[in-house]
This record gives structure tokens, C-alpha cells and sequence, in this order.
């Protein structure tokens, strides 16, 4: 038990020595009780070794991953103003449609009198509320239209 203890401490000793940073000089000393490990020579017959370790010895390759960033940061970009322009063309598309709609209702109201004198007054009106349509649908074309182009633009750019 006593042979064993001391065995262990030497052999924690051996390794604290080890895992230092700097040369370390131990010894091996051989007796009638077995082999001993010291920092200290043990007799005139110790054996003498030592042991050289570097601190930076286990260091990471360096690896810039800069260009990694900035290529993802890319693809993001680009997917959002692809989904803006994207955005962009379905609220043309609405446009379109609400236009179409409100010219149907304009037309069935025409439609639906069937006095003469009503009619050449009611298709007056129409008229009139039909280029207020138009006038409307104008300006927000021009505005969504504006937007994809300039939408069109970046994403060229970032490819």
C-alpha cells in the first residue's frame, strides 16, 4: 500500500511536470523497492532526462472566414430584395385587378338604366369616375414600377 501511494505521487509529480511549460529535468532512480520518478535525484545513479514542451504547440490553424461572412451576407440581401420584388409584382397584379373591377362596376351601372336621358347623363358621370380610375391606377403603376426597377437594380448588383 505504502509502495503504491508513493508510486502515485511520484507519477503526479511526473505528470505535473509534464504539462508544464517550459523544459522540466526529472529523474529515474532505481532501488531495491523499484523504480522511482523524482524531480530530485534520488542517488549519485539517478538517471537524468528531461522533457522540452511548447506552449503554442497545439494551435488551431488560422482561417479567415471574412469571405464567408460577406458572401452569406450577400445571399441574404439578395433573397430579401427578390422577395420585395417579388412583394412588388403581386401588388401590381392587384392593381390590375381592383382596375378591372371598379371599370365592371362602372360599365354594368351604364348598363342596367334604361332611360336615354339617364343613360347620356349616367355615362357622363361614368366617364368622369372612369378616368379618376385611371388616373389612380396610373400613379400607383408609376410608384410600384419605380420600386422594381430600382429593386431590379440592387439585385443586379449583388449578382
Amino acid at each position: 500500500m505504502f509502495k503504491t501511494s508513493r508510486y502515485i505521487l511520484h507519477s503526479s509529480f511526473l505528470l505535473i511536470s509534464f504539462f508544464s511549460f517550459s523544459d522540466t529535468t526529472y529523474y529515474k532512480c532505481v532501488t531495491e523497492k523499484g523504480t522511482i520518478f523524482s524531480q530530485l535525484p534520488c542517488d549519485d545513479e539517478a538517471t537524468t532526462y528531461k522533457v522540452n514542451t511548447t506552449g503554442n504547440q497545439y494551435s488551431a490553424p488560422k482561417v479567415d472566414y471574412t469571405k464567408q461572412l460577406n458572401e452569406l451576407e450577400r445571399e441574404r440581401l439578395l433573397s430579401g430584395l427578390q422577395a420585395e420584388l417579388r412583394s412588388n409584382n403581386h401588388k401590381l397584379t392587384i392593381l390590375d385587378r381592383n382596375k378591372e373591377r371598379a371599370e365592371y362596376k362602372q360599365q354594368e351601372r351604364l348598363n342596367h338604366i334604361l332611360a336615354i336621358d339617364d343613360k347620356k347623363r349616367i355615362t357622363k358621370d361614368i366617364t368622369k369616375k372612369l378616368k379618376i380610375i385611371n388616373k389612380e391606377y396610373k400613379k400607383d403603376v408609376l410608384v410600384i414600377t419605380k420600386q422594381i426597377k430600382i429593386l431590379e437594380k440592387k439585385i443586379a448588383q449583388y449578382k
